[in-house]
């Protein structure tokens, strides 16, 4: 375990309880919601085929480091799209019906820079078209690494590493694959959180934690990027993502006890399409972590590229191992805390904790700086999770 002498970098809300303190790891916000008025007409014009542009919408927002353009009364005809793209057409998003969700309701994935371009295509129908009432404006980039200041708990050295680093290891590369960067729209700002999806009762379950995402509305305002790595080991370039929609709100678990309820900080919702296809799943285990035992602990640190806490120290001399079991920090619930010394940062909370050398998750990451040791950070444990969530989960004695 880390000691608490060491250089500390942190910055938290931070929560007391019983002479507590813990600086909850948090999600990270990059942006917030601002007004914009845009429609179409209703009915929007017809076209000749599906090529012809019927209606176009130039969305603005200076400054901004990324858009999202927020659609409500969206209703468009059979074979008919709108496309949200930037400027240079790098960066295209089609959306078709009613939406994703088929409510008209759409928050769209996020284009880089302060402008994107609306296209309506088609017009082969009488369609009723759509309203833009607001848009995300992205405050932070979503594709680089910033150098300054950042939520983080970092003791000593950061001993954190690309997930490339550890490329070589095909066990490692299917335990990182299935993990991924949420991006979602709550209480009027931009968060980023990191999710993973899991083996469940629902296709496509994906889990993270209940501080990160807590209803539907924040569930179906998600964007899940996969695969948001870089290619080598230090290097500077990114891997090809891909991207899902939030689906469907499963269960979600308080991040504070309220006499015997709550206190576990998880939530289980599925994603749309079919990413367990291409990105796999992990395996949640019942049985309790073992202190001692070796760690992975897979994240996006700051919403940055995926690293891997394997090591605690930037020496590489000390291995991520859990250090406590059946703790109880802050208003968790009662004796269901792991801790361990390994690096986390704001944008980490919803990461796995696995079983080194496994694609089992042991513990759910959500507290840092927690105890008497500010070098500590906490995950439910998975056991109590799986227990809470039944049949929604598909768990594993070992």
């Amino acid at each position: 375990m880390k000691r608490a002498s060491r250089l500390i970098r942190a910055a938290f809300p931070i929560l007391m309880s019983c002479g507590l303190v813990v600086a909850g790891a948090g999600s990270t916000r990059v942006g917030e919601v601002r007004p914009h008025k845009a429609e179409t007409p209703h009915p929007y014009p017809l076209g000749t085929d599906e090529r012809s542009v019927v209606w176009t919408d130039r969305v603005i927002s200076p400054g901004a480091e990324f858009i999202r353009v927020h659609f409500t009364r969206f209703s468009l005809a059979a074979g008919d799209k709108v496309t949200v793209s930037s400027p240079d057409g790098s960066q295209v998003w089609t959306y078709t019906s009613r939406g994703p969700h088929g409510k008209g309701d759409i928050w769209a994935f996020a284009i880089d820079g302060d402008e994107a371009i609306v296209s309506l295509h088609g017009g082969r129908g009488n369609g009723h078209g759509y309203a833009i009432e607001e848009l995300g404006h992205g405050t932070s980039k979503l594709d680089v690494k910033e150098p300054g200041p950042s939520l983080e708990v970092i003791c000593g050295t950061d001993g954190r590493e690309d997930a490339a680093c550890h490329q070589g290891d095909s066990g490692f590369d299917v335990a990182q694959r299935p993990v991924a960067r949420l991006l979602y729209t709550s209480g009027g700002f931009q968060y980023l959180c990191t999710g993973s999806l899991v083996a469940g009762s629902n296709a496509s379950t994906m889990m993270t934690n209940n501080h990160c995402i807590a209803t539907q509305q924040e569930a179906s305002s998600l964007q899940a990027t996969f695969n948001f790595q870089r290619t080598t080991c230090g290097g500077a370039t990114n891997a090809a993502t891909t991207n899902f929609a939030g689906g469907t709100l499963l269960k979600t678990n308080s991040v504070n006890r309220k006499g015997r309820k709550g206190g576990l900080d998880y939530t289980l919702m599925t994603l749309l399409g079919n990413p367990e296809a291409t990105w796999g799943e992990l395996v949640p285990l019942s049985r309790n972590p073992i202190a001692g035992e070796l760690m992975w602990f897979i994240q996006h640190p700051g919403g940055n590229q995926k690293a891997v806490g394997h090591w605690e120290d930037g020496s590489h001399s000390v291995r991520c191992k859990i250090d406590t079991v059946g703790a109880t920090y802050s208003t968790s619930a009662t004796g269901s805390q792991a801790g361990y010394g390994c690096d986390s940062e704001g944008g980490s909370s919803g990461s796995p904790i696995l079983a080194a050398g496994t694609t089992k998750a042991i513990a759910l990451h959500h507290f840092g700086g927690v105890g008497s040791n500010p070098c500590l950070n906490s995950g439910t444990m998975m056991s109590r999770v799986c227990a809470d969530a039944g049949s929604l989960l598909s768990c594993s004695a070992n």
